[in-house]
């Protein structure tokens, strides 16, 4: 359930998306200042290049100022932009360093992410080192990497978070649920050193 300063951040977000729509350019420019470095850093999640990323940054801006009118409302204006910004990434097309990933059984990514010893969040707690959970991520692929930034990393709520990858609510919750799961099998099998062995 949101709290107080969560709703009074979507009413502000409301707010400046209408003024914005109205012409109001300061009030957009607060609404990128708000949420410049989230999108920023799902587009350098899911670009990988800090080019793209850029692009990304900027054509999600660009398009969410011309859509501004267009906002209906229905989510909250953080996934409005978060869904933005991801199919600018698409569209950039540097998606070319994905490959298919073969499905596998939860019960094979959980037995790889070690089910029956520490449980998961205390295997991707203890990848205390930045760059070992940053090069288990860049392993995923760009839809888990995304659902895993968006709920995990920018702390949206499920709702906010199934609306900005445009997928169901029980889609994005098993998409999130095999996400987390491929990323403490990723950061076993990478190390050692940093998650705990039984």
């Amino acid at each position: 359930m949101p709290d107080q300063a969560d709703l009074a951040d979507a009413q502000r977000d409301r707010d400046l998306i209408a003024r914005a729509a109205a012409g109001d350019r300061a009030a957009f420019g607060a609404l990128v200042a708000r949420h410049r470095g989230a999108i920023h850093r799902l587009a350098t999640i899911l670009t990988r290049d800090a080019a793209a990323a850029e692009d990304v940054l900027q054509d999600t801006f660009v398009a969410a100022l011309r859509g501004a009118a267009g906002f209906r409302g229905d989510g909250s204006v953080a996934s409005w932009l978060f869904a933005i910004a991801r199919h600018a990434a698409h569209r950039h097309g540097r998606r070319a360093d994905q490959v298919p990933v073969a499905p596998e059984s939860l019960d094979a990514l959980g037995a790889a992410a070690g089910w029956g010893q520490p449980d998961v969040e205390t295997v991707v707690a203890a990848a205390e080192e930045r760059a070992a959970l940053e090069r288990a991520l860049a392993e995923l692929p760009v839809d888990e990497r995304a659902v895993l930034v968006l709920r995990d990393v920018e702390g949206l709520s499920g709702h906010d978070t199934a609306a900005a990858l445009e997928l169901t609510l029980p889609a994005m919750k098993s998409r999130l649920h095999r996400a987390r799961l491929r990323l403490a099998a990723t950061l076993r099998r990478q190390g050692g050193d940093h998650v705990p062995r039984s």
